[in-house]
């Protein structure tokens, strides 16, 4: 019986806000580490690339959609969406503070997502997915988000704001380790309709892992324009 490999720290680094990132590797697949916390895992991302292919379902037929995600872990979601949204005229901006995630996702986890880095629809901004909402009134078709952690730190004027920068009927996307019913109230309040859904998480082992998927929509959609 082969030995397993051992578990390697590739890089560390802290982010603007004085939190710690790690990336660590073992026999290929990469986990990214928050405060100590694992919040990207090739071992574990189904509820990345469920959240990020629900929400592009309902703008498939968008002639220029454009997606916000908040932070990039090891790029799972976004990659699920780029295959869920074929359309050359669509826009995968990155809200990524910490720009060693960037890189190390250019660098020692390149392969993961093969041709990613080279498609010219994805925009990287050195900043938080917050502060571009604040800017971006009612042009995002959908926004994702992924927590790690037992609750989501969204506060009511971020929820305000991601409800301000979505068109009629985007979609504010939230990964969670677990269901978060106070979380579900406070996005209803900032005027969402909210519905949730447990999805697998894991991808290996014989345990079956689940992670709760909050969809929060901003009224009715709205019929896209098809050309003549």
């Amino acid at each position: 019986m082969a030995a397993m490999k051992p578990l390697m720290k590739l890089a560390e680094t802290t982010g603007p806000d004085g939190s710690s990132w790690e990336l660590w590797e073992r026999d290929g697949v990469f986990s990214l580490l928050h405060d100590g916390v694992a919040c990207s895992s090739g071992m574990s991302h189904g509820s990345e690339e469920a959240m990020a292919e629900w929400g592009v379902a309902p703008v498939v037929r968008a002639n220029q959609p454009c997606f916000l995600f908040a932070g990039l872990g090891l790029g799972y979601g976004l990659a699920a969406a780029m295959r869920a949204m074929p359309r050359e005229k669509a826009r995968f901006i990155v809200a990524e503070p910490c720009e060693a995630i960037v890189e190390w996702n250019r660098t020692f986890a390149r392969d993961v997502h093969p041709g990613l880095w080279d498609d010219p629809r994805v925009v990287v901004e050195a900043q938080s997915a917050v502060e571009l909402a604040r800017k971006r009134t009612g042009s995002l078709h959908a926004v994702f988000l992924q927590s790690a952690h037992a609750r989501c730190e969204l506060s009511p004027q971020d929820a305000n704001a991601y409800f301000g920068a979505l068109k009629g009927g985007g979609l504010l996307m939230i990964a969670l380790a677990r269901s978060d019913k106070r979380l579900e109230a406070m996005l209803r309040r900032a005027g969402f309709e909210v519905t949730s859904q447990a999805v697998p998480a894991s991808h290996k082992g014989k345990a079956t892992r689940m992670h709760t998927i909050v969809l929060a929509r901003r009224g009715r959609f709205v019929p896209f324009a098809r050309k003549s």
